[in-house]
């Protein structure tokens, strides 16, 4: 049967569970059933992902109760990402370290997998909108290299909530969604883990985290054990030390009252005066790992291509709605290895996003079989996709960043039209 049959049968998740799909055979499901699909990832011991793994590998469970897995595979589905990029002071050597690599992780998407480019300091920009063209999104490393002045400050939660509601807006239902952030994790204001979650679950995306190096050692957040996800060491920090999280701003050389080098001139140190701001941990890493994704550091040379690439090796898990679910409603589920599954792999880590919204809009019964099935045939044509508007329509601030070329659906280096404080369109 064509694939997209497959796919379609296993996306549309109000009307119910695909049968299996062989060929020649009708793809049948029912209405009166609702699919939950859960995205999932192992990785082992040395942070490396588990492949091969099968429906008896997994136990699930929803509020404490056990769900058959009614629907398992690695699913080929298509994937929407947006790169969030923090052009702070500091930052650029990152970026550029990102930028470079671009060609090589970008390589790693499918055909039918779009991306979109944000970047952020204290406000937040959409520099590209979705595009499956890879070119396009290279060009627009390039730009942005060009055009933003990187001596900002940083609002960290206030971009991943833009970014979330931006992911709700304009990507697609039926793509796997993801935000991937290139960030030191220093924010300038208050962090709120519990909002950028909620705002993550309501998108349906995952986090996964870049780090520069120094955030992840000195940034406030313990990098946990193996078994919690290890994300790698780093090195100094360009244009400081190593202890420097923001680069610094260099006053010039410190010298005391008795033209020594300390503040009472005993001292014999010479150099820049490094003034730094007030500045906190957002709790990136743990915000990602809550959303089923994960941090690794930014210097890793194939950090950018395995981040992507782990977006597309996830598992997919599907389970029936249970019948006393009310729409809107947050439930919890818990994924973990089999017994047999747990031997073969010993530490090995599932990263899932441990609570997911109901439907608006809850089937009356969850019990299959009590209304006719829905069949699609294999000779009938592709289910249109519903347009996404390519931005919010709704007007914006003015745009921050002079020289920058407007695209037909949105301005470049324009303002992210943002929702509530909460992320909420």
């Amino acid at each position: 049967m064509n694939r997209w049959v497959c796919g379609f049968a296993l996306a549309a998740a109000s009307l119910g569970p695909g049968a299996a799909c062989a060929a020649g055979q009708d793809v049948v499901f029912r209405s009166d059933v609702s699919l939950v699909r859960v995205d999932a990832q192992v990785l082992d011991r040395d942070n490396r992902a588990i492949t091969g793994l099968h429906a008896e590998d997994f136990i699930l469970t929803e509020e404490g109760r056990p769900q058959p897995i009614r629907n398992f595979g690695l699913e080929n589905m298509p994937v929407d990402v947006v790169l969030l990029l923090d052009v702070s002071r500091s930052m650029r050597p990152h970026v550029e370290r990102i930028a470079s690599a671009a060609h090589e992780a970008l390589r790693v998407l499918g055909s039918g997998d779009r991306v979109a480019i944000m970047v952020f300091d204290r406000s937040s920009r959409v520099r590209l909108p979705f595009r499956q063209n890879r070119d396009e999104v290279e060009r627009e490393f390039e730009s942005l290299l060009r055009q933003e002045t990187f001596d900002g400050g940083t609002d960290i939660t206030r971009a991943l909530l833009d970014a979330a509601n931006y992911v709700g807006r304009n990507a697609r239902r039926e793509a796997r969604r993801a935000i991937v952030i290139v960030t030191d994790d220093q924010t300038e204001r208050n962090r709120d883990e519990a909002a950028v979650s909620r705002a993550l679950t309501k998108a349906d995306a995952v986090l996964s985290a870049l780090l520069a190096p120094d955030a992840m050692r000195y940034g406030g957040n313990r990098a946990p054990g193996r078994g919690d996800g290890t994300w790698g060491t780093g090195g100094s920090w360009p244009g400081g030390g190593s202890n420097d999280p923001l680069g610094g701003i260099i006053l010039g050389r410190r010298r005391g009252p008795l033209g020594g080098g300390g503040p009472y001139g005993g001292g014999r140190r010479r150099g820049p005066v490094i003034m730094r701001p007030h500045t906190q941990p957002a709790g990136t890493a743990e915000i990602a790992r809550q959303s089923g994704g994960d941090s690794m550091s930014v210097d890793d040379a194939s950090a950018f291509e395995t981040t992507l690439a782990r977006i597309r090796q996830r598992y997919a898990l599907h389970f029936y709605l249970p019948p006393d679910v009310k729409p809107g409603q947050e439930r919890h589920i818990q994924v973990e290895l089999a017994e047999a599954a747990r031997r073969r792999y010993p530490a090995a880590e599932v990263r899932y996003r441990r609570v997911y919204l109901a439907p608006e809009t809850v089937a009356a019964s969850a019990s299959p079989g009590s209304e006719a099935p829905v069949v699609v045939r294999a000779s009938s044509p592709p289910p249109a996709a519903e347009p996404q508007p390519a931005e919010d329509p709704a007007p914006g601030r003015l745009k921050r960043r002079a020289g920058v070329d407007p695209v037909p659906d949105q301005p470049r280096g324009g303002p992210m039209v943002t929702g509530k404080p909460n992320g909420q369109p």
